[in-house]
């Protein structure tokens, strides 16, 4: 986690703009493309399709200039990012998205594959909501999750292949008081060769 990662007048002023995009929000979808649908007994939250009207160059940036620091926290080696990938998301009262992982390994991607997850967060400062901690799970099965508190301008990186979810939220039910993250998905190029498998 690395907290505080944007000066302050960035944070406010990307959290202004998404409020503003509130009439823009539509229901979150799982898969991609073709398959892609709303299910909401395993994803409930909206989205802003295509960024409207929310500049989101202070996060590339920044993620960019500390690049290295965010693989190191991710536990990988710093990589040539091909594509960044991003997606504002607004969790509401009683939201939640249940465990999955953010790894596709069919031939969606095309030539590159999400390597390293990065979540923003922004809330108003007298926060609204409770709960919507992101759970990270053990590889391998088994033990307690780690839980990661969506505290205001807090990046939480971890390996996109990690299973994860994000616990219920309850909030006023009012827009503003939305429990709202910037997911980031660094791509790396893909190997030559076949690829085969798929995860949602």
């Amino acid at each position: 986690m690395l907290d505080d990662f944007l000066p302050q007048q960035a944070a406010e002023t990307m959290l202004a703009q998404i409020l503003a995009a509130e009439p823009a929000f539509t229901p979150s979808e799982i898969g991609r493309g073709a398959t892609s649908r709303v299910n909401s007994d395993y994803r409930s939250s909206l989205r802003l399709p295509g960024r409207v009207g929310v500049d989101l160059t202070s996060l590339v940036d920044a993620i960019g200039a500390r690049l290295d620091a965010v693989c190191t926290g991710a536990g990988v080696r710093t990589f040539p990012v091909a594509h960044h990938e991003l997606s504002i998301v607004a969790h509401r009262d009683g939201d939640f998205y249940k465990p999955h992982i953010d790894t596709r390994t069919g031939e969606t991607d095309g030539r590159s594959i999400r390597v390293v997850s990065c979540v923003y967060y922004l809330h108003r400062p007298q926060r609204g909501f409770s709960g919507g901690e992101l759970a990270i799970h053990p590889i391998m099965g088994g033990g307690e999750p780690i839980l990661i508190e969506p505290r205001h301008n807090r990046l939480a990186i971890f390996p996109s292949f990690i299973p994860h979810e994000v616990l219920p939220t309850r909030s006023s039910g009012s827009f503003a008081d939305s429990r709202f993250s910037v997911n980031c998905w660094l791509h790396q190029a893909r190997r030559p060769g076949p690829v085969t498998g798929d995860c949602a």
